[in-house]
């Protein structure tokens, strides 16, 4: 029998809800990777005592205790307090841990403050961890033969930390079958038909296959432990999901476009005001083909940056087909890319009217010299339209790059026009 894994995460904020938990199911993945099932994950806030009753009844119930966050320098920091009472041990100083945070200050040339020192204390019997990338040690222990594992809240932090003691971790661990992950994203297609297309393979026991909605638009989850059953399982979704499917796991929407850009693109935004850039500058090398972009609010700026004529703007609106051709075309003829995207339209909550409501988006996207232009209706809140819309537009130039025509895409309002 495989053992088992329990997930606790620490914080005011993750109860309150004024932050989202990434790093449980990050863990739960990586350890389903490793044949490691997970049973339960949960949140407490900085409360020692919730902290360290958690902790007890979890190792009670399992052979792996993950504890994430609670390991800074400041009073609400108290995961070190909690692992101790949970133990019935005091802490103490440890001087190696001290030793790595001195170390981590004077890398970088900068002064520790005094409050940095509390990082360095553990239970008595348990184990530091160095961080490599901040000033958090880690802690192992074991209670109730169980091993507790307390890592840094931030993921940049805990998942270096994650690979460097993954030894420690699976030293007498029964690991069972390790199962396979891999998640498909699409864009541009309803989720309705994304279900149709796939419906007889979401019935299939192994591999197992599941939708999920987010930010990265449709994903399809592929999970076996038999790794050619995901292949064939991912072959078969790819092509079922054509074209509007763009990339697998970390990939997104940009990464698909900086593989077929030849040249360079722009950016105009109104709407978007920097999303749409955004978005491209998370992707690595963006410098190699990405030129830059304006953020033009005001028609003025349309006017003075991107050359659209006051006529155009006063005759058409600033939301509408011709502003976003005249938009997507002054990108590229300012910068001498090769293509260019443009956003304009009503992000809410206020500013539609009857024949262009809130969510109405029009995108521009030129390659060379030649121009297309589609108008959406996007639904959600103010932050939901524009992010749809960066996306949208990203879909549109990947298509384009492609040589793929689409009749429509999701959230489409008439037909494009080029």
């Amino acid at each position: 029998m495989s053992s088992s894994a329990a997930i606790l995460t620490v914080g005011d904020e993750l109860i309150l809800g004024d932050r989202i938990d990434t790093n449980g199911p990050w863990i739960s993945r990586t350890l389903l990777v490793l044949g490691i099932e997970t049973t339960e994950r949960c949140s407490v806030g900085d409360t020692v005592d919730e902290i360290a009753k958690a902790i007890q009844r979890l190792a009670e119930q399992n052979d792996l205790v993950f504890v994430t966050g609670g390991l800074g320098p400041t009073e609400d920091d108290r995961t070190r307090q909690a692992l101790a009472q949970a133990m019935g041990e005091d802490l103490m100083l440890d001087s190696d841990a001290l030793e790595s945070i001195n170390s981590w200050f004077a890398l970088r040339g900068a002064t520790k403050p005094s409050a940095n020192d509390v990082q360095a204390f553990r239970p008595k019997s348990a184990s530091w961890a160095e961080n490599l990338v901040g000033t958090a040690p880690g802690l192992w222990a074991v209670l109730e033969n169980c091993k507790v594992f307390c890592l840094p809240g931030p993921p940049s932090e805990l998942k270096p930390m994650f690979a460097a003691i993954q030894e420690t971790i699976l030293a007498g661990i029964c690991c069972g079958i390790p199962r396979k992950t891999v998640e498909l994203h699409a864009w541009g297609m309803p989720e309705s038909i994304a279900g149709e297309k796939i419906a007889d393979l979401m019935r299939l026991a192994d591999p197992t296959v599941a939708i999920l909605m987010g930010q990265k638009g449709i994903t399809a989850r592929v999970t076996s432990a038999d790794q050619d059953s995901v292949k064939q399982m991912v072959a078969a979704i790819k092509e079922r999901w054509s074209p509007w499917l763009y990339g697998c796991d970390d990939e997104s929407l940009a990464y698909s476009i900086s593989t077929l850009a030849e040249g360079s693109l722009a950016t105009a935004e109104s709407c978007t005001a920097g999303l749409l850039s955004d978005a491209i500058v998370q992707t690595d090398g963006a410098s190699n083909w990405f030129s830059g972009g304006w953020v033009t609010y005001a028609n003025e700026m349309k006017q003075s940056q991107l050359g659209v004529s006051s006529e155009l703007l006063e005759k058409a609106g600033a939301v509408s087909y011709d502003v976003a051709k005249a938009m997507s075309e002054g990108a590229v003829s300012c910068s001498d890319a090769r293509c260019g995207l443009s956003t304009t339209g009503v992000a809410g909550p206020d500013g539609g009217t009857t024949e262009k409501p809130v969510g109405t988006v029009f995108i521009g996207c030129t390659v060379e010299t030649d121009t297309e232009v589609r108008e959406f209706r996007f639904t959600g809140n103010r932050n939901e339209i524009r992010r749809r819309a960066a996306s949208t537009a990203l879909q549109m130039l990947r298509l384009r790059l492609l040589g793929i025509h689409v009749d429509t895409m999701c959230w489409q309002h008439g037909e494009a026009k080029l």
